[in-house]
């Protein structure tokens, strides 16, 4: 059965809690063009903000697009195990714990962290399915302005870290920043600093953990415990 653009929004809408908002900044549009997408006269969303929102949610950038094809971009069969990867399924607005602060300095940052999940300081309302996901507390002018002072970011551990966008980089020396993903190689890795454009590169025996940082949140978005 044929839908149309509007109602393939507000399936999106409705499963995800998103809002207006939320999904222009997703997508980088004003909130006039995603009420639009939701309430007409508009007929289509061109290709970019639909990956962008495939991405986020889940759902195929076609079927958003198009109504075509089925709605999972990467649908998970029913007896696969409970600890496969999250990617299809559709993300939920959940309550996501700060465990943490990040102090950005210029090789890197200090992270102390809760020792359990959901023990630390407060938490982000975000939209994600995975159940490991945290957010950090970002201080210091490093990133500045891509990552601000004071804000958040959600890092997802089972999403895969996508070129071109902020990862959480630990290394077995006990080093940990947050980079752009430039290159994943089999043996390497190579990151950039994003206001200085300082380019490193790891070999993967120095990594403890590669990590997607998923959203930059303003703190706004922070709710007590």
């Amino acid at each position: 059965m044929s839908t149309t653009l509007q109602e393939r929004m507000a399936e999106l809408m409705a499963s995800t809690g998103w809002k207006v908002g939320d999904i222009a900044a997703l997508c980088g549009v004003s909130s006039s063009a995603v009420t639009q997408w939701k309430d007409g006269p508009t007929k289509s969303i061109t290709l970019e903000p639909a990956i962008k929102i495939e991405r986020a949610s889940g759902y195929s950038a076609l079927w958003i697009a198009s109504g075509k094809g089925g709605k999972l971009a990467h649908p998970v069969s029913p007896d696969e195990d409970d600890s496969a990867e999250f990617a299809g399924e559709i993300k939920k607005l959940k309550r996501v714990p700060i465990v943490g602060t990040a102090k950005l300095g210029d090789n890197g940052f200090y992270e102390e962290l809760s020792p359990i999940v959901g023990a630390g300081d407060g938490a982000i309302e975000m939209v994600t399915s995975d159940p490991k996901a945290y957010g950090l507390r970002v201080r210091g002018q490093s990133m500045f302005p891509a990552i601000r002072d004071g804000w958040y970011v959600l890092v997802e551990p089972n999403a895969t870290p996508a070129t071109g966008e902020y990862v959480l980089v630990k290394l077995n020396n006990g080093k940990k920043m947050v980079k752009e993903l430039l290159y994943r190689r089999p043996t390497s890795v190579e990151v950039m600093s994003v206001n200085g454009g300082e380019r490193l590169s790891f070999d993967i025996n120095e990594l403890e953990a590669l990590e997607a940082v998923s959203a930059v949140v303003p703190p706004s978005k922070w709710m007590p415990d």
